[in-house]
């Protein structure tokens, strides 16, 4: 499902957004990032405060990797 919503941006970003083509497509993208990120900190939150040592990423893991394993584990 999808919901139609209207932003209200500075001109340079909304000049940024709609050179990537699919603006809605793109804004969505970045803001699944910010949600894994935003889990991602949660998490290491909570595991910091069990005294649980962990890094996010494998030492040779590309950032899109990180998120789309960390996604998994979301279960997204």
């Amino acid at each position: 499902m999808t919901i139609n919503m209207t932003m209200s941006l500075p001109d340079e970003v909304a000049a940024f957004v709609k050179a990537k083509g699919n603006a809605s497509a793109y804004t969505a993208r970045i803001l699944r990032r910010e949600m894994l990120a935003e889990e991602m900190a949660k998490s290491a939150r909570v595991r910091a405060e069990a005294g649980i040592a962990t890094t996010a990423a494998e030492p040779s893991e590309s950032e899109e990797a990180t998120l789309e394993r960390w996604g998994r584990v979301a279960g997204r």
